[in-house]
């Protein structure tokens, strides 16, 4: 094989102009199939990435719980108004009637009507703190956990600045990815400014318009608190920012905003669960930690909000009591149902819409390889005289061939490689240049190399046993 390999060498140097036109195409074959699976892929995950953030993975924890005792705000209330509610089915037959048997959701109400009722209030309710966040650890379940406060602060004097007040939120690392912040100037807080309480901070575009108006706002400072803090990146969070340019809302680390407020407490904690489907049962599982946390005895209310995101959007005032239960009871079932159903139909359309385009793009590699056999035929024509010596001098067909398939791969390698590099600049050009979504994966670059490499054998083995096929004799007579 080494000596094949030598031969191919030597052969593709002989013919230097159709070997670059061959590699030329086959390179741009390859490359159009790397930033064509590069960028299908990307806006795919672009699109798992807002289905996270738009489906009920958010849950929210806060201190206090100002609700009904009636209502439970993990998907299970009873708003019934006085007729019978759910789980009151008795364990015997009714007129009749058998017990449901093997009913989840049935076997659950009973539990919970059989516990004792919850009528007493723990009042203040216990702070968030490090603690809840240790908590959240430990649960299965949770992708990413950021903590929070919020608060108003007077700022220093600040010649030029036009406001005396502005509205302090202290974040953690995960809190802009959670909430699909994005990136207008500058850069993120990194970890060890996180982790220390740098005095630095993150602005909206809006606010950055209202504090210096015709100015960029990075390198800006605001001094307050006694520090000078600076500004090092202007986002765009997604809110509408309307209200916080009246009282400026600024984005600081969090052990720097609890200093300027003057707390060590947390006003709530946020998570995003791994998928669609858990986020009950992770909220589930939040509520009986922290109840075990909060040594709350059995008939005391907690004194804590668990809310995920399907339960908050769902109103339960104003409307017929037995729709309300019936909504509520079964949040739990339309999470998991509903949007990972929907989370799979896109996903999967998602995968459909990158495998055509790869199909089309496919299609650059088959005419590279036409090219290929084409040079290869070409080669075969002028090296006939080279194939009926080398046969005469006891060259077996089967070396042969085994020469040109290996010259044909050779090349086809070659143009391959030439359009991983072709297809990885127009990936960095499209995501940095045009921002457009593109993702590298090794996976994807060893398909490409394996692609034009099985392209080659495919469009060389033709040529390869048509020399192999030839006459010595025939061979030699040729000029």
């Amino acid at each position: 094989m080494p000596t094949n390999l030598q031969l191919a060498l030597k052969a593709l140097l002989r013919n230097r102009v159709q070997a670059l036109l061959t590699l030329s195409g086959m390179s741009f074959g390859v490359a159009m199939v790397v930033i064509v699976s590069g960028l299908g892929r990307g806006a795919q995950l672009r699109i798992e990435s807002q289905i996270e953030a738009a489906g009920p993975t958010l849950i929210t924890l806060r201190s206090g719980n100002l609700r009904p005792s009636a209502i439970v705000t993990s998907g299970e209330q009873d708003t019934s108004g006085g007729e019978v509610s759910e789980g009151a089915l008795p364990a015997v037959g009714i007129d009749g009637i058998q017990d449901v048997v093997g009913n989840a959701a049935v076997d659950d109400a009973r539990r919970r009507a059989a516990a004792p009722k919850m009528t007493r209030y723990r009042s203040p309710p216990t702070p968030l703190t490090s603690a809840e966040t240790q908590l959240l650890a430990s649960i299965p379940g949770i992708k990413t956990v950021a903590a929070s406060v919020e608060g108003n602060i007077t700022l220093d004097e600040n010649p030029g600045l036009p406001v005396h007040i502005a509205r302090a939120s202290g974040f953690e690392q995960a809190g802009p990815d959670m909430h699909s912040w994005h990136l207008k100037a500058g850069r993120y807080i990194t970890t060890s400014e996180h982790r220390s309480g740098a005095p630095v901070m993150m602005v909206s575009e809006a606010v950055a318009a209202r504090l210096w108006a015709g100015t960029p706002a990075l390198d800006q400072v605001i001094r307050m608190g006694g520090q000078t803090v600076k500004v090092v990146g202007v986002v765009n969070t997604g809110k509408n920012d309307t209200a916080s340019t009246v009282v400026p809302l600024v984005y600081l680390p969090l052990p720097l905003a609890q200093k300027l407020l003057g707390h060590d407490t947390l006003d709530q904690i946020q998570l995003r669960t791994q998928s669609v489907g858990v986020t009950s049962r992770v909220a589930s599982d939040i509520k009986g930690g922290l109840r075990k946390l909060h040594q709350l005895p059995a008939d005391t209310l907690d004194d804590f909000r668990v809310d995920t995101q399907s339960v908050t959007a769902m109103p339960s005032m104003g409307q017929d009591p037995r729709l309300s239960r019936s909504v509520h009871s079964n949040i739990v079932g339309f999470e998991q149902a509903s949007w990972e159903e929907m989370a799979k139909s896109l996903r999967q359309a998602g995968r459909i819409f990158t495998l055509l385009l790869a199909g089309a793009a496919a299609v650059s590699l088959v005419v590279g390889g036409i090219g290929v056999m084409n040079i290869m035929l070409v080669s075969v024509a002028a090296r006939t005289r080279e194939i009926g010596l080398r046969m005469a001098l006891g060259a077996r067909m089967g070396d042969v061939m085994v020469q040109f398939l290996v010259e044909a791969v050779t090349l086809a390698a070659l143009g391959g490689l030439i359009g991983l590099l072709l297809g990885w600049v127009g990936l960095l050009v499209a995501h940095y240049g045009l921002n457009w979504a593109a993702v590298v994966s090794p996976g994807m670059l060893v398909a490409a190399i394996a692609m034009a490499a099985i392209t080659g054998a495919v469009f060389g083995y033709g040529p390869a046993r048509r020399a192999a096929q030839l006459d010595p004799v025939v061979a030699l007579k040729s000029e």
